[in-house]
């Protein structure tokens, strides 16, 4: 690990400490962090959504490599936003009402 890296995971670490006693704890961001792990009946709605059940859907229901969200971008005038996975893969994803979230390739395919 080089000198500079190391010097990042210390930087690091005060801001999670600090975060942790205010208890505002980082937004879950993997699909194993899901609370649809939990309970799958709470799978059925877009409502909520955190970067943690964007990639458990993006798994669990769509089939797409996306264990993890690292970014989300803003809403699109067409009613979806991208998300980027920790694999690299850019999908959209387009929020519904009463139902999941459909989620698409980066061209709004399935494959």
């Amino acid at each position: 690990m080089t000198a500079a890296r190391k010097i990042e995971l210390f930087s690091l670490v005060p801001l999670i400490l600090f975060l942790s006693a205010c208890g505002k704890e980082p937004e879950p961001t993997k699909a194993g962090q899901s609370s649809y792990n939990n309970d799958i009946r709470q799978a059925t709605t877009s409502n909520g959504l955190s970067k943690a059940d964007m990639a458990w859907h993006a798994q669990n229901t769509y089939g797409w490599d996306c264990a993890q969200v690292v970014s989300q971008g803003e809403m699109s005038s067409e009613g979806y936003f991208y998300i980027e996975c920790s694999s690299g893969k850019k999908l959209r994803v387009y929020p519904r009402s009463g139902t999941h979230p459909r989620i698409t390739n980066e061209s709004g395919g399935y494959n």
